[in-house]
Order: C-alpha cells, then sequence, then structure tokens
C-alpha cells in the first residue's frame, strides 16, 4: 500500500479528531512567500448599451447574484466585443489583486503544453515515461501513459491532491501508484495530472512554467502581477497555486476567445486552441453542465468554454455573446456547479439589441450598483463616519475610536487547541500549521484599534477597522498574507454586549470571522467560522460511501460506537469552532481554564475510540495486502 495513503489518515485524525497542535506528516516548506501588487487596468470601459445590452439587465443581475446565499462573489469583470461592460469587487476585495485561482491554473498549464506542441517539442502521443529516468520503477500499468491523457484527465492515478500534504517526492509517488483504471479508459478528474505537465515543461523547455510563461504569455499581454506556488521538487504546482488578477484572467478568456491571439500577436496556434477545446473526456453529470478538454471545460451542448476553479473562480467564455466573464469567489462548490455561473448565463445569453442609447439615470443606477455591490451581505455593516462643523473644521475626529471596546480590551488565555486565525482550509492546503491559539489580546493606541492573536509563540497583529478596513501584511511561518479587518461592537437581544470580527484575506477565496461574548466577567466566549466552511468537508463524507463502498462499511461502525454524527460534528468543529478563554489576573482565571482542560480530556478520550477503530480496519487492510502480495509472488515463482 502507498505511503501516502497511510499519512493521509494520519493527517486528517491529527487536523480533525486528535487536537494535535502540528498535524503535519510532511516538512513544512513556505510556498505563498510573496503579496500581490496591483495591477493597472487594461480593457477599455463603456456602458452595456455600447455593445447591445442595457443597463437595465446587468443591473438586474448584479441584483440576483447578492439574493442568492449561496454565492459569495469576490470579484466580477464581464468583457463584450473587447471591452468592459460591468465591473465590481464585493466589500474589501479588489478587482487588481491577484486572487487564488485554485484549478483555473490547470489551463495555463495546458497552454504552456500547447506552445511546446505548436514548436514541434511534444506531441499529444508522446509518453510520460521517458521523461522520468530517475523513477526506477514505475507502475506496469502506466507504460501506455501519453501527454494526451494528462491534458484530458485520463491517467487513472490515485495520487491525488490529499497526497500532496503527505508526500514530497510527487514524481515518484505519482508514478508508482496503483491505477485505478486502465490509463484512457475513463475520465477521473486529479491535479496531479497537471503537475506532471508542469514537470514535462521544465523538463522539456529547460524553464519552471513562470520563467517560461513570462516570455510567452505574461508578457505579451501584459499581465505583470502572477504568482505561482512551487511544490517541494521546485516545479510550480500546475494544477493550482497560482494568483492572478480578475482582469488578467478576462484577458486570458479574451485570448482563447480570439482564437490564440491578442493584440494582433500570436500566443498559441488556433489549431491547439481547437483541439483544447473540444471535448476529450465525458464527465460525471453530477459535475455541471461540461465535459472535459485539455485542461479545460467544453459544454456538453451549444458552444461554451470554461476556466474553472474549486470554490467559484471561473471564466466564462460565450464565443457566440462575444463574451468572457471572469470572476473569483468563496462559494462552496467544487466543480461547476455554480449558482453564480448559471445567473450569469441567464442574463448574458440573451439577444442583444440594437440601437439602444445609455440614458444617464441608467448609467448612474449601474455605476452606484456596481460601487455599493455585496454591501448588503456584509457581516458587518461598518459605523458612519461623522460629519458636521466640527469635523468639518477639524476640532472632531471624523472616525473617533468607540468606548464600547474599552469591555472587550485585556489579555484571554485558552486551553490547548489546533485553531488559528488563518482559516483551516488555507492551513490544510499549504500545510502550515501555527501550533494552536494561545491567547487573544485587545489593546488600543489612541482612537486605534489593535488585536493580537498568539499561536505557537508567534504574535500576529492587526489594526481592527471600526469604520472601514484596516490592512495589515501578516507572515505566517514565511507566507505573507494581505488581511483587511473590520470590526463592530453591538447588543444582543438581552442587551450584551457582543463584538464582531471579520479578517478578510482579498488574495483568497476564505475568510475568517470570529464572533466575541462574555458568558460571565473575565469568560470570554469565541466563536469561529470561516467561509467556505464545513459543508465542502461534509459534502465530501457523505459523497464517500457511493465512490467507495467499503467507507459505508467504517461509517456504520464509528456511528454504532460514537453516534450517527460524530464525522460531521468533528469536521464543524474544524470549521466553526468554539473556544472559551479566561482574562488574565480576573478572580475566576484558574477555574474557567481548568474546566475548559477537564472538557478537553473528556473529548480525546471520545475520540481515542474512533482511532483505535480505525487503526484496527486500517490494519486489517494492510494484512489482506500483504497476503495477497505473498500470493501472488508464489503464482508466479
Amino acid at each position: 500500500m502507498e505511503q501516502w495513503k497511510k499519512r493521509a489518515l494520519e493527517l486528517v485524525l491529527g487536523l480533525a479528531v486528535t487536537n494535535k497542535k502540528y498535524p503535519a506528516v510532511v516538512p513544512y516548506t513556505p510556498q505563498k512567500t510573496k503579496v500581490s501588487e496591483p495591477e493597472h487596468p487594461y480593457f477599455r470601459r463603456v456602458a452595456p448599451e455600447t455593445h447591445g445590452i442595457p443597463s437595465s439587465r446587468i443591473i438586474a443581475m448584479l441584483s440576483a447574484l447578492e439574493a442568492d446565499t449561496r454565492v459569495h462573489l469576490h470579484n466580477l469583470m464581464v468583457i463584450k466585443g473587447g471591452d468592459v461592460i460591468c465591473e465590481c469587487s464585493a466589500p474589501a476585495y479588489d478587482l487588481n489583486i491577484a486572487h487564488l485561482s485554485h484549478s483555473m491554473s490547470k489551463t495555463v498549464t495546458g497552454m504552456a503544453i500547447g506552445m511546446l506542441i505548436d514548436d514541434g517539442k511534444l506531441t499529444p502521443s508522446d509518453r510520460v515515461l521517458p521523461f522520468f529516468p530517475e523513477v526506477k520503477e514505475p507502475h506496469k500499468k502506466l507504460e501506455n501513459l501519453t501527454i494526451h491523457h494528462l491534458l484530458a484527465m485520463q491517467s487513472g492515478v490515485p495520487f491525488s491532491e490529499v497526497g500532496t500534504v503527505t508526500e514530497t517526492a510527487w514524481c515518484e509517488a505519482f508514478l508508482t501508484s496503483t491505477p485505478t483504471f486502465d490509463v484512457g479508459s475513463k475520465f477521473a478528474y486529479n491535479s496531479m495530472n497537471s503537475y506532471m505537465l508542469a514537470e514535462i515543461v521544465k523538463r522539456v523547455s529547460g524553464k519552471g512554467l513562470c520563467e517560461f510563461l513570462e516570455e510567452r504569455l505574461f508578457s505579451p499581454l501584459g499581465i505583470t502581477n502572477y504568482f505561482w506556488e512551487m511544490g517541494p521538487q521546485g516545479v510550480e504546482k500546475g494544477g493550482w497555486g497560482l494568483y492572478l488578477s480578475v482582469e488578467s484572467w478576462a484577458k486570458l478568456g479574451w485570448m482563447i476567445l480570439s482564437g490564440g491571439m491578442f493584440e494582433g500577436k500570436r500566443i498559441l496556434s488556433s489549431d491547439f486552441v481547437h483541439t483544447a477545446t473540444l471535448a476529450h473526456s465525458q464527465s460525471p453529470e453530477k459535475s455541471g453542465d461540461f465535459n472535459y478538454g485539455y485542461q479545460i471545460w467544453v459544454s456538453r451542448s451549444g458552444y461554451e468554454i470554461l476556466f474553472n476553479g474549486m470554490l467559484g473562480q471561473n471564466v466564462w467564455i460565450y464565443p457566440d455573446g462575444d463574451l468572457v466573464v471572469a470572476m473569483n469567489a468563496g462559494n462552496n462548490e467544487l466543480f461547476q456547479q455554480s449558482p453564480a455561473l448559471n445567473i450569469i448565463r441567464t442574463y448574458l445569453k440573451q439577444p442583444t439589441v440594437d440601437g439602444i442609447m445609455t440614458t444617464y439615470r441608467e448609467r448612474d443606477i449601474l455605476l452606484r450598483r456596481e460601487a455599493t455591490f455585496f454591501e448588503e451581505r456584509h457581516w458587518i455593516q461598518p459605523k458612519k463616519k461623522k460629519g458636521g462643523l466640527g469635523v468639518l473644521l477639524h476640532f472632531k475626529p471624523q472616525d473617533p475610536y468607540i468606548p464600547a471596546w474599552d469591555r472587550l480590551l485585556g489579555t484571554y488565555m485558552f486551553r490547548e487547541n489546533n485553531q488559528g486565525i488563518l482559516p483551516v482550509f488555507i492551513r490544510a492546503m499549504q500545510n502550515n500549521y501555527t501550533g494552536g491559539i494561545e491567547s487573544f489580546r485587545f489593546f488600543r493606541e489612541g482612537k486605534h484599534l489593535f488585536f493580537t492573536s498568539r499561536e505557537g509563540g508567534t504574535d500576529y497583529t492587526m489594526e481592527i477597522g471600526l469604520y472601514e478596513y484596516k490592512e495589515t501584511v501578516l507572515n505566517f511561518g514565511g507566507e505573507p498574507y494581505i488581511v483587511r479587518a473590520l470590526g463592530v461592537a453591538i447588543r444582543d437581544e438581552d442587551y450584551q454586549p457582543v463584538f464582531k470580527m471579520e479578517l478578510v484575506l482579498p488574495e483568497m477565496p476564505n475568510r475568517r470571522a470570529i464572533k466575541l461574548s462574555f458568558l460571565r466577567e473575565g469568560e470570554l466566549l469565541v466563536r469561529m467560522d470561516e467561509m467556505p466552511n464545513q459543508r465542502i468537508a461534509t459534502s465530501f463524507i457523505e459523497s464517500m460511501p457511493v465512490t467507495n463502498p467499503k467507507m459505508e462499511l467504517i461509517s456504520k461502525i464509528l456511528g454504532h460506537k460514537l453516534g450517527d454524527n460524530f464525522l460531521e460534528e468533528k469536521i464543524t468543529d474544524l470549521f466553526a469552532p468554539i473556544l472559551v478563554g479566561a482574562r488574565y489576573g480576573c478572580a475566576d482565571y484558574t477555574e474557567i481554564l481548568e474546566e475548559q482542560e477537564r472538557q478537553l480530556q473528556e473529548e480525546l478520550a471520545r475520540t481515542a475510540i474512533l482511532v483505535q477503530t480505525l487503526q484496527k480496519i486500517w490494519n486489517a487492510r494492510e494484512g489482506r495486502e500483504r497476503r495477497k502480495t505473498r500470493k501472488l509472488s508464489h503464482a508466479s515463482v
């Protein structure tokens, strides 16, 4: 059995079940090593009527997007005929800040392979194994694996995204894994297919993806604000990890819509663009309305093209309408089953209207609608700045300190845990764990409020805006993240003080929400949440018995021993933890912490049953595989 599978179980147990402070099973290396830099606009901005679309239609589309509670858009840009007819961002996000794109990265990796095919240095039928002579014992079933199979997601290799945080030798782990089906016979989405393509780009061109694409793609398209995370073998991840602004994605979509041309320059051959946008693999109906081409999605009916990344990253290309729509989001979605995309397609696939004129009234309504996009969906409504003659004459500040926050000032200590202010989704993907929250500290300097989370002996301090988001760059183990923070002090239905903080990471699909209240004097209740949330994980758990019948038996065993909803509860605790802290120096300080420690020990005793059960199942499975191997060995002799 592949070692990475055993490590994956160890990681899940450490992260979600046993409260392990540092659950990583492979050495940590920083991957996100820079923050985004602003990028200048490129496309011309015009009224929608310029291209035959009434502003009222765009206004209705934006209202529908904001009204659907499944939709959590960050950035949106609509290109029609090469012009921007709509652009907007949710509060604390920016159109010109590079945003993590997840699997949209695959399409750019596919473009690099296309350029090497155009150069005559590769063909889709080239076998993969000769590019990796250092892998001495690849699986025999992979002898016929080709570039085409990697591009079309037909390798059948099970070493996937989960394996990347449990293994450092990615190429060897991929090529020595036992395929789950005959190469080329089925479609199975796996980001490691794209990583292997990134490796091949470097081995053929002598350059990593960014260096190769700087000359061939990024520079010709005027894309200066980009970053691509590296894998442990010094190669860009290929299938994920690329940060680009929404306008840069719109440029890439426009280039594909133009058959590989941009500003009169040939970027990709029309032959490769045509081949890449054919359906080479039939994807499951439940994945959405698109089949799979070469690292790109193609509609099942009609002609639509899609770059897609999980959590709502999309570039939708509609050639018949001369349209490109680029968006970033933080949705609870894995593939292209996207409510946002469905709304956009509904409004923008409507016919254009010839000869319509822009009215000042509609233009003004659209501009205001764009400027206030998603403000109604704010988890926190910022306090309005003060006005009046005193402010005008500078006798009074427009944004004074709010005394209600004085109730919270101080330092609060917590029991041992493995939580952090960085969303768990990010920590798990980056293999970046901070050792758990030790304390929260709230303090003021003049009219400014500051918040410090101490984790694993390191202080992470940021300013909390009371009237607008305040920006800080926090460095988590060598990975810098832009954090924009906003807070509000309110009263609940019992007129008790409640403090809410939202930490937005504008480069990421993920954001953190923190709600604080008091159980008694000196005892702080902390409720943390993140978006996207546990629905992503619970959907995966619910689907496991369908994709792997053995999991149904395991689920039944765990349900019998620990309760039917045990796994769901642990996942919820991971994504939406509740912590109780004691204000340092308060009268009940020792009593509060001792009570929390007793509860922790009770939880660990309960979860020990889960660990033992899974370990028995795992040991039995390994024993069966060893017996099967010995039996096959004797038979061959």
